[in-house]
């Protein structure tokens, strides 16, 4: 009974009403699609793998640009944390000596020889 009553035409108003909505949803759909991306439905695919290829290239622009911004800043605190740890050691009087000849040190693999050996 699907439309149908007691209706000798056959038809009720309801399903024209239904037609109607559906008929003006798709052409809304199709218009919205034509002015988004063309009205040229191959030009629009073409167009969706651009958009879709410079996007990922964007995002990786800035994935990118983050990673090397938390890097500097890293870098830039560890200096300075360092700094801070040269400075507090020789208040104390405590001075970093810098390493001497590597060839009196001892051999990591021969304990006993230097280097120079």
């Amino acid at each position: 009974m699907n439309g149908f009553r007691n209706n000798p035409g056959g038809l009720v108003a309801n399903d024209y009403d239904s037609q109607l909505i559906e008929s003006v949803t798709v052409r809304r759909n199709r218009l919205t699609n034509a002015v988004l991306f063309g009205a040229n439905p191959h030009q629009r695919r073409w167009m969706d793998s651009a958009r879709l290829f410079l996007f990922s290239v964007a995002l990786a622009a800035v994935v990118a640009s983050v990673c090397v911004g938390i890097s500097f800043v890293s870098n830039l605190l560890e200096e300075q944390r360092e700094r801070q740890q040269q400075q507090q050691n020789s208040a104390v009087g405590i001075v970093h000596q810098p390493a001497g000849d590597p060839r009196n040190q001892a051999s990591p693999w021969f304990p006993h020889r230097p280097l120079g050996d």
